[in-house]
């Protein structure tokens, strides 16, 4: 099975390469690190020529069975003092390159039939993330395009599929997390990604706590932000 998955390099990317490298998959990578059998990209970059190299690559990598859209970035603060230009960059790499490099996927036909196509959101689609808006916006964004993907490309026998994990035990978890939070309670990287590869459902969630956590989201939305704000952005400086 030949996979692509971006955001390769690191914390939930990386686990899902490991697991499908594990199991004898062939696997490319996208990533701003390179490594072996990646190509350094950005997928913030608006400038075409980056985008018809990464075109270039790509055709002589697939087509593709699998294919896992992990990178992403946040910010976090309140939202008001981070830069407009960081919002801008969240926006661009967590919505806007997965949707110009699906359609370069699409219009390339690198995406085989029979095939599936994951997208990585986030728990904050079940839930307002007080000082992460322009994260949850961009998370909420990926889900409705995958939401609105699914029944056309289930027609052309891709599966469509969503993954929200909650916090993870990873990189990027520390990077955005208040100073000095524990990373108690935050799932394994490892076993999210192997809940995401064994998953058939549309919608993933891998974790019990996460499992819960979206169930009460939905029950009882403004409970859930409130608690989030409480709990965990109160203390971002």
């Amino acid at each position: 099975m030949k996979v692509l998955v971006t955001g390769g390099a690191s914390g939930l990317g990386a686990a899902l390469v490991a697991a499908c490298r594990a199991r004898g998959d062939e696997v490319c990578a996208i990533d701003l690190d390179p490594a072996e059998r990646s190509w350094a990209h950005d997928l913030g970059n608006t400038d075409p020529a980056a985008w018809a190299a990464l075109a270039d690559w790509l055709a002589t990598q697939g087509p593709f069975d699998l294919v896992i859209l992990s990178a992403g970035i946040s910010a976090t603060g309140r939202f008001e003092t981070i830069p407009l230009a960081q919002h801008q960059n969240v926006t661009a790499v967590n919505l806007a390159g997965p949707i110009r490099l699906v359609h370069l996927l699409e219009s390339g036909h690198l995406l085989r039939a029979g095939g599936r196509l994951i997208f990585i959101a986030s728990l904050s689609c079940f839930t307002g993330y007080p000082g992460a808006a322009s994260y949850a916006a961009s998370k909420d964004g990926l889900a409705g395009f995958a939401r609105s993907l699914r029944r056309p490309m289930r027609k052309r026998g891709i599966t469509v599929q969503l993954a929200c994990p909650g916090p993870m035990d990873t990189p990027h978890a520390t990077r955005y997390a208040p100073d000095g939070a524990s990373t108690k309670g935050r799932l394994a990287p490892d076993r999210a990604a192997q809940a995401i590869l064994n998953a058939r459902s549309f919608t993933i969630i891998p974790g019990a706590g996460p499992k819960l956590a979206a169930f009460l989201g939905r029950l009882a939305p403004q409970t859930l932000t409130r608690l989030m704000g409480r709990v965990l952005f109160s203390k971002l400086k």
